[in-house]
């Protein structure tokens, strides 16, 4: 079954979808953790969002450096 049909099947069922991403008071928390020194993962684990979203807020924040802004 193609994703976009099992996507199609849960809008027409209202069934919440993930939240994207981190809001903004999330995401100083994230940063404030980070600079605790909690990892991504945990703080991921802590506000419920995979790890990616708290490095592109960490990111954001310029606490850590984007790999695909190198140059390379």
């Amino acid at each position: 079954m193609h994703r976009a049909t099992v996507f199609s099947h849960l809008r027409r069922r209202n069934v919440p979808s993930r939240r994207p991403g981190l809001g903004i008071d999330e995401k100083a928390e994230a940063v404030r953790l980070a600079r605790a020194g909690v990892s991504m993962r945990a703080i991921g684990r802590r506000m419920g969002v995979h790890r990616t979203a708290v490095r592109a807020a960490l990111v954001e924040a310029g606490l850590i450096m984007d790999d695909a802004s190198d140059g390379s």
